[in-house]
């Protein structure tokens, strides 16, 4: 096998290499304060069935910096797909690695499926606000796209 058809299985050294600078760097930053003072962080490394790593990462933020209004909020955490013309690395990225699915009646096979309907919870309600539910959860601001919706492999998707 030539060097430049290997994949992430195949050099499990490297792959272990980068993502613990990768993390290193994502930890630095939290300790640093780009989401405001840390007082407390634990997290926890995965390794997905592909043999890639992930990282649950708990944060607990000083109480005068925890975010409190749905602005603050949108500032940190958007679900909403880039805006391509503005930022098309971002929006590659996204629409490349970051979509679930397809899934839903059309896909009933899914792996996700059970009993007819997505255990991830797709497709998420578009919102023209973050606005909390029942749960504790928020509803993160998922406004429809003024672009329309993205076509990826055939399938149309929206925010």
């Amino acid at each position: 096998m030539d060097g430049l058809s290997k994949t992430a299985q195949d050099r499990p050294d490297i792959v272990a290499r980068v993502w613990q600078l990768k993390l290193g760097a994502e930890l630095k930053d939290l300790n640093e304060g780009v989401l405001g003072r840390v007082r407390a962080r634990i997290y926890v490394v995965e390794f997905q069935k592909r043999g890639l790593p992930h990282a649950h990462i708990l944060v607990i933020l000083a109480e005068e910096d925890k975010p409190r209004t749905r602005q603050i909020i949108d500032k940190m955490v958007s679900v909403e797909l880039p805006d391509k013309e503005k930022n098309p690395q971002l929006y590659e990225t996204v629409t490349t690695c970051m979509i679930h699915g397809p899934c839903g009646a059309a896909y009933p096979d899914a792996v996700c499926m059970k009993g007819g309907k997505c255990t991830k919870g797709f497709p998420k309600t578009l919102s023209e606000v973050t606005k909390g539910n029942v749960a504790g959860y928020p509803v993160y601001r998922r406004r429809r796209r003024a672009a329309g919706v993205v076509l990826i492999n055939g399938k149309e998707y929206d925010n």
